[in-house]
């Protein structure tokens, strides 16, 4: 694998525009521990075995330390890919081995459901190694550039940053939400387990049945890591996505002021300060055009990841519904209490983790439809305009146009229509998992 891309940027202008708001009003709790949640991200994502993701490449790492992370990184990637696989494959059966058919028909869905995972794990392995460098040189690397930018030049509103840190605020919550709620299902299953097996008598029967327990625990543990490598490259997309509306809010409101400034000139004050204002839509336009191609190499960097996420998400949140389902029907109020609390939390944060994907991705396009209209309204101002930013108008125009949503994989755009597509099939395939266990549930009776 490459070496890391990591640069020093100079922070200079972030600090000096930051200074200028400071006098005006307070920091907020973002901007106090901003670098704090970048230098812990990328720790926890160097565990995690993501060394890809660097949130804030100010500070070059050391060589030696480089390497070995890079080191432990392939270890931990070929540990999950191919040890463990053979390790629980070898004892599938163990695994799976239960007298009750409905269990067994639950064991085979997570089982199904942690073989998605393992997929993506390869896929999001092969991806960061082929674009190691690719990732942090136009990914991390533009996005630093384009955040010192702003500071130094963005004098607006504080909304658009406000309303950044709170997507930021509730993607922290529901990571954290689904680690908290992974680990108490782990306890979970082996209190399923526990009571399930209690019943057998012989010891040779008990040692079975201790020896499942064990590997259905192990494997629980093992789909939590899968869970969580692949879920560091979907929070750097959506934390990038993120940036992107942010940058598009900023760019459009410091638009939107040279427009009142357009408004409020006659005509002998615009020729004056008609090159200032073509110079300034200039930049604009260029500005523009950097932080589309963020967003579109993001997308192009992630497409193969994301794709593999997106199915996993999509046969997780249809199998969480049978899971709920089957203890429902299988538990006493009692005992079920807790594993069916912990399934519709777990089917909730998948949701809400996905639905807040998408409506940032909606939002850049919203964001992107109003830009253009403000565009075309310098167009119809009343003031008479020069030609040179009659010119500039027309390329930021046309850079509008050309400029287009990115696709995933070049096929699907990645927008709330995805859920009423999840929704749909979530109900058939919860239909479908029902009849098998009504099936199963007819031959025990029988």
């Amino acid at each position: 694998m490459p070496q890391c891309g990591t640069v020093v940027i100079q922070f200079r202008a972030t600090a000096a525009g930051r200074a200028c708001g400071m006098c005006a009003k307070s920091q907020s709790f973002w901007e106090r521990h901003e670098l704090k949640f970048y230098r812990y991200g990328h720790i926890y994502a160097s565990i995690c075995g993501q060394v890809i993701i660097d949130y804030a490449p100010q500070r070059p790492i050391r060589a030696p330390f480089k390497l070995l992370l890079i080191a432990y990184s392939h270890v931990l990637s070929l540990l999950l890919i191919v040890v463990l696989p053979g390790y629980f494959g070898y004892n599938y059966r163990a695994l799976t081995a239960t007298d009750d058919r409905r269990i067994q028909l639950v064991l085979y869905v997570g089982f199904a459901n942690t073989l998605i995972k393992y997929a993506t794990v390869i896929v999001t392995y092969v991806a960061n190694t082929c674009h190691f460098e690719a990732i942090n040189q136009r990914c991390s690397l533009q996005r630093a550039r384009l955040q010192a930018a702003f500071a130094a030049s963005y004098r607006g509103s504080g909304w658009p940053k406000r309303s950044f840190e709170l997507f930021m605020y509730l993607k922290f919550v529901l990571i954290n939400l689904m680690i908290i709620v992974q680990i108490c299902a782990i306890f979970a299953i082996a209190r399923i387990d526990s009571d399930t097996d209690s019943d057998s008598d012989s010891d040779s029967d008990s040692a079975a049945a201790a020896q499942g327990r064990r590997l259905r625990i192990q494997f629980a543990i093992y789909a939590f890591v899968l869970w969580n490598y692949t879920e560091n490259m979907a929070d750097y997309f959506y934390y990038v996505n993120s940036c992107v509306l942010l940058y598009f809010r900023l760019l459009h409101m410091q638009l939107q002021e040279e427009l009142e400034q357009l408004r409020r000139l006659g005509c002998g004050r615009l020729l004056l300060y008609g090159c200032r204002l073509c110079d300034r839509i200039g930049l604009l336009r260029e500005r523009y055009a950097q932080i589309h191609g963020l967003y579109a190499d993001s997308f192009r960097m992630h497409q193969f990841q994301l794709l593999g996420l997106m199915l996993t998400t999509l046969i997780t949140n249809l199998t969480n519904l049978f899971t709920i389902f089957n203890l429902l029907a299988t538990s006493s109020c009692a005992f079920g209490s807790f594993p069916i609390a912990v399934s519709g939390v777990y089917a909730l944060g998948f949701y809400l983790d996905t639905y807040l994907l998408s409506l940032v991705g909606e939002y850049i396009k919203v964001e992107q439809t109003r830009l253009a209209l403000t565009v075309r309204q310098f167009s119809e101002s009343p003031a008479l305009q020069p030609p040179s930013l009659n010119q500039e108008l027309e390329q930021f125009s046309l850079l509008l146009m050309h400029c287009r949503q990115p696709m995933l994989c070049g096929v699907v755009y990645l927008d709330r229509r995805l859920i009423y597509l999840i929704s749909v099939t979530a109900f058939s395939y919860f239909i479908t998992l029902v009849q098998f266990d009504i099936y199963l549930r007819t031959q025990h009776n029988k």
